[in-house]
């Protein structure tokens, strides 16, 4: 709570009190109104969908029950059967022709056709299976041999057959197949024959109907297969329904539970939330009614109805959750806006009245604040002469002396730290206990270290033996620097920085600390090496005898000292081509020196890249068909000129693709892709062979350095080319870097440079 009144404004705790004091209450009553309200037409809206799925099941088993027992009882068909009988003793055709005339002529089988009706199949056997009668007249005098005759017939013993409720998609009609024994004369009550009709349910489908907005009603057996639904519900006849948990209890349900609900409410096919209740058919015959027959229709009675898709109903009445609690949802709209206006005049009214209270103490506390975060130009104003006013008369004076104070320490800070943080040179003010009170950025550079070093000892972090004596050294002898070189590794790397160590004393002569600069030569010791190594070279083993040694060999291979043979020949040419070598070995240190010392020109003309690279692959294709190595060269039909010297890009192109193909193992690839990027030309050399460890990355750049693998070494080179061709990539306005190869395997040397625009050519030609 603490935190709470922390992060408002007394304003705002002021309105948050009165809101709570009043609104509370009402919440509170609003809530329980709510839930209760919500519960009691729960179990409303529960036993509704229960006494409605009830009801239909009740009225679909009804109307089975009147097709089975009401319309056409086995004591009816008697008059039929006693014209039937004469052909179980005399079956001949004379004989049931005779039967049929009578049959057509009797009352019995007219009432029969009123009662099935005109138009629907009857059909009438004798004991031998013969139609005696029949609607459909291919069927008369004919033999039946089919299931439903055998289980009516049962041997004498009779028992009514009913098939599965069916229905017509052509007439949209269910109807019923119902097949029951004809008796002949008391009192023995034998069966003397079949009778089978087919029954319509002209009614059947006022199962599923429902004028309630949104309900929908599914009647199944129950292995969920769909008997009637209603049409907004998407089901069709022999469809297993949509398995809602509400379905699956109603399939699932012990045998002594008939109905149930779901009121939590779940998603249907077509994403709309429903809830559900569901009702079963119970026994068709108990026990009471079983006793209340004769032994005779007792035992007709007791038929099983198991396969029939009409013996175990279950109806599903459901109606989108919605609707069913849009009451509930009304009266909770209209909970939450009185709610909400109650809300916006407690507050209109208490910002009204905290306004008078809180506004002197919010000047106050928003100046006082200000001046926290350094700004000294709000200014409270005096509106009364009372203590508020006098407090803010010197406030006002408070506030214009720390303003003057604060700029002009201010001002004299920023010029120090100016002038601090803009020299190269690294830069540490240590105590004299050796704990660090400021770094520079540029040491924090070199030393690898950060902001969170201060407070910390220097040898602690920064252990070296020769910076540990450069800082004993000063404290014997304050009125001198010292000067020294220390060399330290950083992120692997050798440095090699000049260190000046220079105490600073107070007004008595005592040392207060150690300001210690630190300079990067780690490059002059560098390039000093390398122009010592070079000119060595040069002078003493290169050029003198080479120069000797390519002309004497060119001077024989002429012809000038007389006819040699092949073997000499062709020892003479690998002379020369070695002395060749050597010479082009020469001119890269040349170039290098050139480079380093600002000595190259490099022309600027505009040049085409594609023709370039082109003629350079053809000049080297040999090396690569002397591997077998496929030279895949991969350009547009045309890309921006570049200002640049056609030359030195041509050797660039030679070095990348020449190291491509002599680290490329017999039969590899190497692939030079060329691309314009924007305003940047995009080159890619792509080779298969063994590829760079990432740790020597950027050191193949450097002079002279060579990859640390053995097999790498062999291959031969002075480590050159790629440092010439990154100084000429750099000396055009590129960049040149290494990445993987193709799947991570291989190399990919890669450079930019900046496209020409028409524009500036027309203002280099101007």
């Amino acid at each position: 709570m603490k935190r709470l009144r922390l992060g408002m404004g007394l304003r705002w705790q002021l309105v948050l009190l009165f809101l709570l004091v009043s609104l509370i209450p009402l919440l509170i009553v609003a809530l329980f109104a709510h839930w209760a309200g919500k519960r009691a037409l729960k179990d409303e809206v529960r036993r509704n969908l229960v006494s409605e799925a009830a009801e239909r099941v009740d009225y679909a088993n009804y109307m089975i029950r009147n097709v089975i027992d009401d319309r056409l009882p086995p004591t009816r068909l008697r008059s039929i059967g006693r014209r039937i009988a004469s052909t179980n003793d005399d079956n001949g055709l004379s004989t049931l022709k005779s039967a049929n005339e009578a049959l057509l002529n009797s009352n019995g089988i007219a009432q029969l056709v009123r009662r099935v009706g005109e138009h629907r199949e009857i059909i009438i056997t004798n004991k031998h299976q013969q139609v005696i009668y029949t609607t459909n007249e291919k069927l008369l005098f004919e033999k039946i041999d089919e299931p439903w005759w055998r289980t009516a017939y049962n041997n004498g013993l009779g028992y009514r057959w009913i098939g599965d409720v069916e229905y017509d998609t052509e007439t949209q009609q269910y109807s019923l197949p119902v097949v029951t024994p004809i008796l002949g004369s008391p009192p023995e009550s034998k069966v003397v024959g079949v009778l089978r009709f087919v029954a319509l349910l002209p009614k059947f489908s006022d199962v599923v109907s429902s004028k309630r907005e949104g309900q929908e009603v599914c009647l199944f057996n129950q292995h969920g297969r769909i008997i009637c639904a209603s049409p907004d519900s998407g089901h069709q006849f022999s469809e297993i329904i949509e398995m809602t948990s509400a379905a699956g209890d109603a399939i699932n349900a012990r045998s002594d539970k008939y109905y149930g609900a779901d009121m939590n409410g779940e998603t249907d096919a077509r994403g709309v939330e429903r809830i559900y209740g569901w009702a079963r058919t119970t026994e068709w015959y108990n026990q009471e009614e079983l006793d209340q027959q004769t032994p005779t229709d007792q035992r007709r009675m007791n038929f099983q109805f198991n396969d029939q898709n009409f013996a175990n109903w279950r109806v599903l009445v459901s109606v989108p959750t919605s609707l069913a609690f849009r009451e509930v949802t009304k009266s909770t709209k209209i909970i939450l806006w009185f709610t909400l206006i109650s809300c916006l005049v407690v507050v209109a009214i208490t910002l009204v009245v905290s306004q008078r209270i809180v506004t002197p103490i919010r000047q106050v506390t928003g100046a006082a604040r200000a001046i926290g975060r350094g700004e000294f130009d709000q200014e409270i104003p005096v509106t009364s002469s009372d203590e508020v006013g006098i407090l803010a008369e010197e406030f006002n004076s408070m506030r214009w002396n720390l303003k003057s104070a604060v700029g002009k320490l201010t001002e004299e800070e920023k010029k120090m730290t100016a002038i601090v943080n803009s020299i190269a040179e690294g830069l540490i003010l240590v105590d004299p206990n050796n704990r660090i009170l400021y770094i520079n950025p540029a040491a924090e550079r070199l030393l690898d270290l950060s902001q969170d070093s201060i407070n910390k000892d220097i040898t602690e972090l920064i252990r070296n033996d020769e910076l540990i004596q450069i800082e004993q050294t000063p404290s014997k002898n304050e009125d001198a620097n010292f000067v020294s070189e220390i060399t330290l590794i950083h992120h692997d790397e050798k440095l090699v920085l000049r260190t000046i160590a220079s105490p600073f004393l107070d007004e008595n002569g005592q040392t207060l600390g150690t300001v210690y600069l630190f300079d990067d030569i780690t490059r002059e010791k560098e390039i000093d090496q390398m122009k010592s190594d070079f000119i060595s070279l040069v002078s003493h083993e290169l050029r003198t005898p080479l120069t000797s040694i390519i002309g004497f060999v060119s001077f024989i291979l002429d012809g000038k000292a007389g006819e040699i043979n092949d073997k000499q020949r062709n020892s003479l040419v690998r002379v020369h081509r070695q002395s060749k070598r050597l010479a082009a070995l020469i001119n890269d240190l040349l170039d290098i020196s050139r480079i380093e010392s600002g000595r190259i020109q490099m022309e600027q003309a505009p040049i085409s890249i594609l023709d370039i690279v082109a003629q350079r692959i053809d000049e080297i294709r040999p090396q690569a068909d002397e591997k077998s190595i496929q030279l895949d060269l991969t350009v547009p039909e045309s890309v921006p000129q570049i200002f640049g010297d056609e030359a030195r890009m041509g050797q660039v192109f030679t070095n990348l693709i020449g190291n491509a193909i002599k680290f490329t193992p017999n039969n590899g690839e190497v692939s030079v892709k060329v691309e314009a990027d924007g305003n940047l030309l995009h080159v890619e050399v792509i080779d298969t062979g063994p590829g760079i460890p990432p740790e020597e990355r950027q050191k193949i750049f450097d002079k002279f350095y060579q990859l640390s693998d053995i097999s790498t070494r062999q291959q031969g080179g002075s480590g050159l080319g790629l440092s010439i061709s990154k100084s000429i990539v750099e000396a055009h306005g590129g960049k040149l870097w290494i990445d993987d190869g193709n799947q991570g395997k291989g190399s990919n040397f890669q450079f930019v440079l900046p496209l020409v625009r028409e524009d500036d050519n027309t203002k280099r030609e101007a």
